[in-house]
Formats: C-alpha cells, sequence, structure tokens
C-alpha cells in the first residue's frame, strides 16, 4: 500500500492494519513521501487516533532504516517521550546510571530537549560525556563501563526526511511518541515515561505488540512522564502475561512522599549539577524528607527502583528501591557516570 492510499483510509476514519501503518512509514523514511503526504498522513492519522498496531507498524520500519549496535548482553534503557512541559532535572539520565550502579547493563537513547528545560543529550554533554559516538564507539562504552549513551539524531539519519517538516505541522504527531520505541541497541527491557495518558495505555500495548520482553509504561497524575514522588503514579506492565496497570505511590516503594516543586531545574547546568550534587551525596541520611535534595534522591531511586523491576533484579518494588539507594550510596552510580565520560571520550 502507497502513502496516498494511506492516506485516504485514515480521513475515512478506518484503522490501518500494521503493516499498512508500516508501508507508509517507509516511505517518510526513504523520502519518497512528499512534504504534502507527509503532512496529510500525520494529521490524518492523529484526527483518527493512532491505534497501538499503527505504532507497531511505523516504529519497526523506525527501527530498520536506523544505525544498529549488536550485542549479546540483556539491556535496559530508560527514557520518557517528553511532552509534559514540566522543567525538571533530567530524571531518566541520573537513573540510568543508578541502575548501570547496580549491575544490569544501560543502553540509554534520547535526544536534545523538545520541551522541558533538558534532554538527556543536554545534560549528558554539559556533565562530560562525548554523545557524538557512532556504534562502534557507543559499543564500546557498553563493553567497558556497562553503560552507552545514543544520540538520536546520530542513531536516525532517515530524520532528515522528517525532522524539518514536524515544527512546520505545530500538532502533536505520532512521532512524538516513537523515539522510545526504537532504540538502536535492541532493547526488550524498558522504561518509558509518557506525559499523556491516553498515550500512556497505547504505548504499553504497542510494546506487547512489538514483543518486548519486559517494560513499564509510566503516567503520573501530575501528567509528568516520571514515577512521581508526590501523589500517585499509573504503571503499565508489559510482559508476557500481557499488560497489567496498577497504580502506585511512594509508599509503595517504602518512600515519603516529596514536592514536586522541589524537581524543577532553572536549567541544563542545573539539572547536571542536581545530579552531581546528588552521587555526591546529597540527599541522603537524615535530611527532612521534603528537602529538596531529598525530593530529587527520591525521585530518581523511585524510577531506577521501576528500571530495576523490568530488568529483573528486584521481585519488589521496596526491594528494588533498596538496591537504588545502594548504588547511590555507595558510589557505583558515580562511578558508573565517571567511567562513561572517560570512555567515551578516549572514543573521539
Amino acid at each position: 500500500m502507497n502513502i496516498q492510499q494511506a492516506i485516504q483510509i485514515a480521513v475515512e476514519g478506518t484503522d490501518l492494519e500494521q503493516d499498512q501503518a508500516a508501508d507508509a512509514m517507509r516511505e517518510i523514511m526513504t523520502g519518497e513521501a512528499t512534504p504534502a503526504q507527509f503532512g496529510a498522513f500525520l494529521t490524518a492519522m492523529r484526527m483518527k487516533g493512532e491505534t497501538p498496531y499503527e505504532i507497531a507498524g511505523m516504529a519497526s520500519i523506525m527501527r530498520e532504516v536506523s544505525l544498529h549496535i549488536d550485542t549479546d548482553v540483556d539491556m535496559i534503557d530508560t527514557c520518557g517521550t517528553g511532552g509534559s512541559g514540566l522543567d525538571w532535572f533530567n530524571i531518566s539520565t541520573a537513573s540510568a546510571f543508578v541502575v548501570a550502579g547496580a549491575d544490569v547493563p544501560v543502553a540509554k537513547h534520547g535526544n536534545r530537549a523538545m520541551s522541558g528545560s533538558t534532554g538527556s543529550a543536554d545534560v549528558l554533554e554539559t556533565l562530560g560525556v562525548d554523545i557524538t559516538l557512532g556504534p562502534e564507539g557507543v559499543k564500546n562504552c557498553f563493553t567497558e563501563s556497562g553503560v552507552g549513551f545514543m544520540f538520536a539524531q546520530a542513531f536516525h539519519p532517515a530524520m532528515k526526511f522528517a525532522g524539518p517538516l514536524r515544527p512546520q505541522l505545530g500538532i502533536r504527531t505520532i512521532f512524538n511518541f516513537l523515539g522510545p520505541l526504537t532504540n538502536p541497541a535492541g532493547v526488550e527491557r524498558q522504561v518509558i515515561g509518557v506525559s499523556d495518558a491516553v498515550f500512556a495505555e497505547k504505548i504499553a500495548k504497542t510494546l506487547e505488540i512489538l514483543g518486548t520482553q519486559y517494560a513499564f509504561v509510566v503516567n503520573a497524575e501530575s501528567g509528568a512522564d516520571e514515577v512521581d514522588v508526590e501523589g500517585h503514579t499509573l504503571l503499565y506492565q508489559v510482559n508476557s502475561d500481557g499488560v497489567k496497570r496498577r497504580r502506585t505511590r511512594p509508599a509503595d516503594f517504602g518512600l515519603p512522599e516529596g514536592k514536586r516543586n522541589h524537581l524543577v531545574a532553572e536549567s541544563i547546568e542545573h539539572s547536571a549539577q542536581i545530579i552531581k550534587d546528588m552521587f555526591a551525596g546529597a540527599g541522603a541520611g537524615h535530611n527532612p524528607p521534603v528537602a529538596p535534595e531529598t525530593s530529587r534522591r527520591n525521585v530518581v531511586v523511585l524510577n531506577s527502583a521501576t528500571a530495576l523491576m523490568a530488568a529483573g533484579k528486584a521481585a519488589a518494588f521496596q526491594e528494588a528501591a533498596v538496591m537504588a539507594q545502594d548504588s547511590i550510596d555507595s558510589g557505583a552510580a558515580q562511578a558508573k557516570l565517571n567511567s562513561l565520560i572517560k570512555i567515551s571520550q578516549a572514543q573521539s
């Protein structure tokens, strides 16, 4: 099916089959689709409402045309779709090092900020990581440090056909959600934060269709694409048993409630400094539960614990939270960050 036929089906409000969505996406990713067809297809899909099978079809093509890293290691990714409008420090990036410090290999995939103050690429670059590495360099980082970063702009060259056109549409499209589904290392374990409550469930079902081994899709009642330190968070658990939904709050992890306003970062540099301070011990010990440093540390523990569950490292959230705290307190998380900085720079 060509993209013109796909547009015709979508504008009539009819859902595409998975392979039909894949065919249309292939034309976009190879530059065969014209700008008008690109805009019409994405707009029609948005108005109709994208289905998990359509998302899976499009993600499969984006995976196919990306650069790849082949490893025989069971790795995990921690990332979010963004779009929450919350200027929080980069929690998923801090969590990546905490998880790696707990002896779980991490293949971090990310980009610069599309919304909010910092994307993972922004904060890692500020911390001293060389984010420009290609597949061989990142693979060396995995091998030597157990954690690596794949910069989306470097690993998805086919996005050159779509990237310049997306801002011209001025609307949310499916591309806002495809990034976390297209990790170049082919991870089968993930924590994906989704700020849109409706799409969180769709992404969970998409992961099931794509055969993900174990994942959590996270959507906080605040609209955050993180496990929140205050109030409830919806978790969609995806594994061989299907998709299960549950509500959590910090107490389920053995942690006190914190304050969301403590998570705000005023700049990329501030976000990086929060992570540095945390790994250096800020927020540990006997600080008041509502101290800014405690809220920041605990939100990272919450998200790291969720990833450790997806990695099969722990059987319960409280157990996983203890592991995450130990990774920070022992200096293991800091060591993983230092290692990635050193090894990535050596690849340049």
